[in-house]
């Protein structure tokens, strides 16, 4: 595997995989705290 994948390219797929599983949860979780508590239970 290290004589396929160099450190930068790894790095940069790995910090890739960061950033979208945070921008992934980050939309959901905002949309969710500008709802009222009953209608975040009623949506459960």
């Amino acid at each position: 595997m290290k004589d396929v994948w160099h450190a930068p390219q790894l790095a940069g797929m790995f910090l890739a995989g960061v950033m979208i599983a945070v921008l992934g949860s980050l939309v959901p979780a905002r949309s969710a705290a500008r709802m009222t508590i009953a209608s975040a239970l009623h949506t459960e």
